[in-house]
């Protein structure tokens, strides 16, 4: 057949390239008129060695996970004319008109994972060019690739972390009372401990067993420079041990004895910590030297900057310079320096609350309850006389000033012993407030909050005080705390109300003093026989909405809580020294 020459613009095909890429990008007509025979465009269909860039909505490799084209730009804006008599085919027979005409209805048939539906129609691309060669050339991945094939997830997606609720096997729910955990493990502020000190060589120990028979090192030890509070005279104290790490602080036993005795000596070369007595090297110390010294560490050592230390202390420190009580904690002295702050406190050697209700329960006698309470009201009332809110009363801000040992000596007559028992401390939260004010800051801890607290309402500094002092209450009686799940509860039942939920519909009940009169009312026999009336009544009148919680004024009014302390003139101070 005789075939007309197309247009003089058509050029040679250089390369084989695919059937679209022919299409779209070299214009090729359909007509009779076209200079390439027609056996070698048949041909085209079968020479796609490798996925194109081009068009990589339709390539398997890597083009077709990066994305490269927007869906929007799928079809080109131009399609090259096409003539109705095309002779330009496919290896499965469909012509090329068709294929270009019905292109972006059969995109819209693709799944979403990207296989085709149907993968007979695109056969045109997984054969190469010379089939003799196949088989010492790599297998290429193609577009026909199996729909269960492995994709894995793009890095720049993260994980998202799935949880299951509900009963474990071996799960153990924890103990009635817990202690409110430090802010600095969740902030990733706790101490970095230091690395182990690697092992002597052999002629380090044989030269130091010759010496260390002859002469002993004395210990580094750490002083504490202050000023005090009476005369503002600069004294200082001696570092032994550290009690506690908190989250911008630290608490280290200091005494007013600066000269170590040889027995502190002695004791302190097998200390792991140079300069720190253990617990049990401490007992022979003087009690009236010890006080407890508050390290504010600040800038890159602490973690905290100056404009922070110096916001938190300087409210706590004026508010502790004005207060003198002998429940409440007492300062000594204080010193402001350029890395740190030191406040010098009293010293309770018994610890807090919290161990006592939980670790030495037996110890709470009736009578003892009665005289730790009685202190506590009048505490808390002293700093509400003086205008002040403290926002924190849970066991572990209580102090006890008497070792266990102490507290279980039969022959004290809590009534008329002439020192306080327990020591109200950290007034971080606490502020000062007008009669009226109504406070707004959320602040203190989840299980000793106010239902106003915990529904963000505005509140009285005052009343949701006297509600933390009601839950320290039922604490102590019922050794847990009023508003965790009541034991013998089903995990389905634990896992559907959270302890905020229960406070804020004030929802408790009693549990060793149980009643069958009411939901909140205990059983009066009970409480009877073990002389805590007052207690019960106390607990559920503070245990109450604001509108009808009383006052700790008129809880002070009860004979239970005002018989708690006869003592002529009223409490006095623990004896101390002064610091040298």
């Amino acid at each position: 057949l005789g075939r007309e020459t197309c247009a003089p613009s058509l050029k040679p095909i250089s390369r084989t390239p695919s059937v679209k890429s022919a299409a779209y990008n070299r214009g090729l007509g359909s007509a009779a008129s076209s200079r390439v025979p027609s056996p070698i465009i048949t041909a085209m269909s079968d020479v796609t060695p490798l996925p194109s860039p081009l068009l990589s909505g339709d390539s398997p490799g890597p083009w077709k996970r990066l994305q490269g084209r927007p869906p929007s730009r799928d079809a080109p804006p131009h399609l090259p004319t096409i003539m109705s008599d095309s002779v330009l085919v496919t290896s499965n027979g469909e012509s090329i008109s068709s294929l270009v005409a019905n292109q972006s209805k059969r995109r819209s048939l693709i799944p979403s994972n990207g296989t085709p539906a149907d993968s007979n129609s695109n056969n045109n691309s997984t054969t190469t060019t010379n089939a003799d060669n196949e088989g010492s050339k790599p297998k290429i991945h193609t577009r026909n690739r199996s729909t269960s094939e492995y994709r894995p997830d793009h890095p720049n997606f993260p994980k998202r972390m799935s949880t299951v609720s509900g009963p474990r096997p071996g799960h153990q729910h924890q103990p009635s009372l817990r202690r409110e955990p430090h802010l600095s493990e969740s902030r990733g502020l706790t101490p970095i401990e230091k690395p182990p000190s690697p092992p002597p060589s052999e002629s380090s120990v044989t030269a130091g067993d010759s010496t260390s028979s002859l002469v002993k090192p004395r210990p580094n030890y750490e002083y504490f420079d202050a000023r005090g509070r009476k005369d503002g005279k600069l004294r200082r104290w001696r570092a032994v041990k550290s009690l506690g790490q908190g989250t911008f602080s630290r608490v280290v036993l200091g005494t007013s004895h600066v000269s170590a005795s040889e027995d502190e000596i002695e004791a302190e070369h097998s200390a792991v910590d140079s300069g720190l007595l253990s617990s049990k090297s401490t007992s022979s110390l003087d009690r009236k030297a010890l006080v407890a010294v508050k390290v504010c560490e600040h800038g890159p050592k602490g973690g905290a900057s100056e404009e922070r230390v110096e916001m938190s202390l300087k409210r706590e420190l004026e508010i502790m310079q004005s207060i003198h009580h002998p429940s409440l904690v007492d300062l000594k002295a204080w010193s402001i320096e350029p890395t740190r702050a030191i406040l010098v406190l009293s010293y309770c050697p018994g610890g807090d609350l919290f161990d006592v209700a939980t670790a030495h329960s037996n110890l709470l006698s009736p009578p003892l309850i009665r005289r730790i309470f009685a202190e506590l009201v009048g505490a808390v009332q002293y700093l509400h006389e003086c205008h002040i809110v403290h926002r924190d009363i849970k066991l572990e801000n209580v102090l006890v000033n008497l070792t266990p040992q102490e507290l279980a000596d039969s022959s004290i007559d809590w009534q008329s012993y002439p020192y306080s028992v327990t020591t109200l401390t950290d007034l971080g939260l606490s502020r000062r407030v007008a009669d009226d004010e109504k406070l707004t800051t959320r602040c203190g801890s989840e299980d000793y909050a106010a239902p106003e607290l915990i529904m963000g309402l505005e509140y009285s500094g005052f009343a949701t005080d006297a509600w933390s002092v009601g839950v320290l209450l039922y604490a102590l009686l019922e050794s847990r705390l009023p508003f965790d799940p009541p034991p013998g509860i089903s995990d389905a039942l634990r896992m559907r109300s959270r302890t905020s939920h229960r406070i804020a519909r004030v929802e408790w009940q009693w549990i060793k003093y149980a009643g069958d009169d009411g939901d909140h009312e205990g059983n009066i026999q009970k409480f009877e026989s073990a002389g805590l009336l007052g207690a019960m009544q106390v607990t559920e009148a503070l245990l109450k909405r604001a509108s009808r919680r009383w006052s700790l004024h008129k809880v002070a009014e009860v004979d239970w809580v005002k018989g708690g302390i006869a003592v002529e003139g009223g409490l006095k101070f623990a004896e101390a020294e002064e610091g040298e």
